[in-house]
């Protein structure tokens, strides 16, 4: 790391360290963090008005995550987990898009009150032996999504319109992606190879223009056995037809990090609507499915090998079996949504040999659309990478080709507000 030295106060004046907040925050690093976007100028504000003694968690969350009186850090974690991830969205700045700033800004672990030091004149080089992720501008795909709430017998549904994707020329020059070797993508950034993302999307049944969403029926073929959509068309004199039109926010914003990571490597990635996905497809390039672990795909069609089966019955919470426990693993693992908006997830993400020799096909999901999305954000994040890396090593064990990454997801106010690596299973 670079040596720094610390800024007194003469040096680092006001100006200054508000100027450095900015550009950070405006940083390719911070631009789809919200929350930690919030926690920093606060932070920054606090500290810089001479407030930084009374940094405690009480009053952070309460000014900052807007918790009530009955707030007690010691039961609710927010204000610790989203300090640590602003410690490492900090990090990830400072690695690349802010390597050369001269004002270092960080959040000293066990502290609130944030840390302000200049580089020194002649640093030493870094040794760092993971590769390191190239931030670059990536605009060349807009995902944009209008939400539609629809009170249809309690189902809520989000209306997902993509953008088209501009034309080859407008994409970055191509380069070497940084994790072309990491197990997780190995394959997926070989030359002349091609990448498609699939998007799942719940069932609903159109009934003479009424659109129902039964969340028990994820397959056109159950909508028959839906006692809410028989009634209704019965009472409307219409049958029913399946129709996939909506997806989750989730999904959206899965859908908008995948297509910046694979611009680092001047990738295009064509999105593909669940029900148009052909066997063809997987034949012709490597895959990623994104989806709920509710909904079928033609990626779930494939007989390919896995250690979690996602069970979901009527009346009961969801759990994930764990088909081959390992030494201090559950053999179950519940998901606990303690209402639509906060609760417990589980992300899962698979990634197996396609149909095709060379091709590669990757499953991420969870059972809430923003699990989904905290899925997709672990396998694109460049710290979670290296982490996840230093976990597993950087090979495969003899005879397995595939891999399972499961993540604990905790969600408050529809939004993951920490997502922690649970366990990996390496797949024959």
């Amino acid at each position: 790391m670079s040596a720094i030295v610390p800024v007194l106060s003469h040096v680092a004046e006001a100006d200054a360290v508000r100027q450095q907040v900015e550009r950070i925050l405006a940083s390719t690093v911070f631009r789809d963090a919200p929350i930690q976007q919030r926690l920093l100028r606060y932070l920054v504000d606090q500290s810089l008005a001479g407030s930084g003694g009374d940094l405690k968690e009480y009053a952070i969350g309460a000014a900052v995550f807007s918790r009530g009186d009955a707030f007690d850090p010691r039961t609710d974690s927010i204000v610790r987990v989203q300090a640590g991830a602003l410690r490492k969205k900090l990090a990830a700045y400072y690695e690349s898009p802010g390597a050369a700033d001269e004002l270092i800004v960080e959040i000293p672990r066990g502290h609130y009150a944030p840390s302000f030091s200049v580089r020194s004149a002649n640093p030493p080089p870094p040794s760092d032996p993971l590769p390191q992720p190239h931030q670059t501008p990536r605009p060349w795909l807009f995902v944009t999504a209008a939400a539609v709430v629809g009170a249809a017998l309690g189902a809520v549904a989000v209306w997902l319109a993509v953008g088209l994707t501009p034309s080859p020329l407008a994409l970055p020059i191509a380069r070497p992606m940084v994790w072309a070797s990491h197990p997780l993508w190995k394959g997926f950034f070989e030359p002349g190879s091609s990448v498609k993302l699939v998007i799942g999307a719940p069932v609903f049944a159109d009934i003479n223009g009424l659109l129902i969403r039964d969340v028990d029926v994820n397959r056109p073929e159950d909508l028959s056995t839906s006692a809410t959509v028989r009634l209704l068309e019965r009472e409307r004199h219409a049958k029913s037809v399946p129709v996939e039109i909506y997806t989750g926010m989730g999904e959206v914003e899965g859908a908008s990090l995948l297509s910046r990571f694979f611009t680092q490597a001047g990738i295009d990635l064509p999105l593909i609507r669940n029900r148009q996905t052909r066997w063809q497809d997987l034949s012709a390039g490597n895959l990623i499915f994104l989806a709920s672990l509710r909904f079928r795909t033609l990626g779930g069609e494939l007989d390919r090998p896995s250690h979690f089966q996602f069970v979901a019955e009527p009346g009961k919470p969801s759990v994930l079996k764990n088909l081959q426990p390992q030494p201090g693993e559950e053999p179950l693992y519940q998901f606990a949504m303690t209402s639509r908006s906060s609760g417990r997830d589980f992300a899962l993400v698979t990634v197996a040999p396609g149909t095709f020799p060379g091709r590669r096909v990757m499953f991420i999901g969870a059972s809430t659309t923003w699990g989904t999305a905290a899925g997709v954000s672990y396998v694109t994040d460049p710290l979670s990478l290296r982490e996840l890396w230093e976990r597993i090593g950087p090979q495969p064990p003899p005879g397995k080709t595939g891999l399972q990454v499961l993540l604990r997801v905790d969600i408050r106010d529809n939004q993951a507000s920490s997502t922690t690596f649970v366990t990996s299973h390496w797949l024959p």
